[in-house]
């Protein structure tokens, strides 16, 4: 799981990269490397939605200022949500985010989801350690 911000299509093409939303058709020119990753998650869940499953996340502390930060300079931009190198969703940032939580709802499905909160679990799990 990665969360890419929204980048400048002008800037170098080793730094960019761009992503169709799936059904949206909407193609969005993000930044390669992402700002957030699985290691900066703390914990991750199950969420029930009308649409089906959710992962609700929550950031560690580092992962927490990041999010802040990103959804303070993003305003207006765009976030895509990446999970096993597919981009599965994205967010228009309309808030900032200061409570490290975040909810990812995207084209995946009720077996995906539950898939990528235990991994990422997992991975948080081992990081602590």
């Amino acid at each position: 799981m990665a969360i890419h911000e929204e980048s400048n299509s002008s800037l170098p093409a080793e730094t960019i990269r761009t992503v169709e939303i799936p059904h949206t058709n909407v193609k969005l020119t993000v930044s390669f490397f992402p700002t957030l990753t699985e290691r900066d998650v703390q914990s991750a869940e199950l969420y029930n939605t009308a649409g089906g499953k959710a992962i609700f996340l929550r950031f560690d502390p580092h992962g927490t200022i990041l999010l802040e930060e990103m959804t303070t300079r993003d305003r207006g931009q765009y976030l895509v949500i990446v999970l096993n190198r597919r981009p599965i969703g994205s967010w228009l940032v309309d808030q900032r985010i200061t409570n490290g939580q975040f909810l990812v709802e995207g084209d995946f499905t009720d077996e995906e989801a539950k898939k990528a909160v235990e991994e990422i679990n997992k991975l948080g799990e081992k990081d602590r350690q």
